[in-house]
Parts: C-alpha cells; structure tokens; sequence
C-alpha cells in the first residue's frame, strides 16, 4: 500500500464533545504533535539487563493555530460561548471561570498525501486538556494559540486510529 503513508502538511483538525457531538473546526491549524505515551519496566541482574516491557498507554498532544477559535476551545474546556447585540455592535465572549472540571473529547486531524488525492486521518478517541490555553500578544504579529493534552483509551477504540483514504476525504462525524 502506498496511499496515505507520506503525510504532507496540516489540513484541518476538529474538536467533538463527547458522547456524540458535532465537529468544530479549530482553524488555521499549524501543527498537531502526536506522541504515544509508553509504560516501560526493565529486569536487571547478575550485571545486565535482561528483559524490557513497554506497553502503550496514552498519547500526549499538542495543536498550535494561528489565532483563536473560541468555539473550539469552549468544545475543549466545557465552557459556553455567548453572543450579544448586533451588527455592526455584535459582541462574542467565553468567560474563562474557575473550578469548573474540563471534559473528555475527540480530536481528530487530516493531512494529505503526496498525491493529494490521498489523505491519512489521526483521530485521538478520548482527549482531555492538560495546559490550559496559551498565546502572545506581540508588536507585529498576529496572536497564536496553543493547548497540550492527553488521549486515553475510550474502552472501544482504544487511544488513537491512523487511517489512510486511497482517495481523500473530508472530516467526518465522532467515531
């Protein structure tokens, strides 16, 4: 197979609250880190090493994007985005309020393949922010966001899906 296994780029990444809600669209992505998180014990004896045990756990991640999508990050921390007054005075705010516990969702990511007809789909089943949100303000510069979090096993799916399309496909509903 040779479909899907040269990733090139970033194209879009969704945020679905979970059970079953609908995708919203992070934007302007830039990156999404992947790192699967391993459980590792070694056996040592007699002056060596004799044995190694790692075992896949979770899977850290990381998204960086260009600017701020409140809805999406109201979708990750369980927050509610409100919207007053009308145009050309309409305001959008997310209160960013204490002691409040923050969700699970389902993060899903696409990039496409060398081809572009192909695409391959990283879905990370049952995430949770661990970092809250981050970002600079700067002279010059349009404001970048990023968050870090933790996927783990959602007892059907497991942690994490790579899934290579022969031919490209849009993001889709929650898996």
């Amino acid at each position: 197979m040779s479909y899907g296994d040269k990733p090139f780029g970033l194209r879009e990444i969704k945020v679905y609250s979970l059970p079953g809600g609908t995708g919203v669209a992070v934007g302007i992505e830039q990156t999404l880190k992947f790192t699967e998180r391993l459980r590792t014990g070694t056996l040592s004896g007699g002056d060596k090493l004799s044995a190694v045990a790692s075992i896949s756990e979770a899977a850290d991640f990381e998204i960086e994007r260009g600017g701020i999508s409140l809805a999406a990050y109201a979708t990750m921390t369980g927050r509610t985005v409100t919207t007053s007054g009308s145009t050309p005075n309409e305001q959008t705010s997310l209160v960013g309020d204490s002691q409040k516990s923050f969700p699970y969702f389902q993060l899903q990511g696409r990039s496409l393949g060398e081809a572009a007809t192909d695409d391959i789909h990283v879905v990370l089943y049952k995430c949770k922010l661990t970092s809250g949100l981050e970002g600079s303000f700067a002279d010059g510069q349009f404001f970048s966001s990023g968050f870090k979090g933790i996927a783990v096993d959602d007892d059907v799916n497991g942690v994490w899906d790579f899934i290579e399309h022969e031919t490209a496909a849009a993001l889709g509903a929650i898996i």
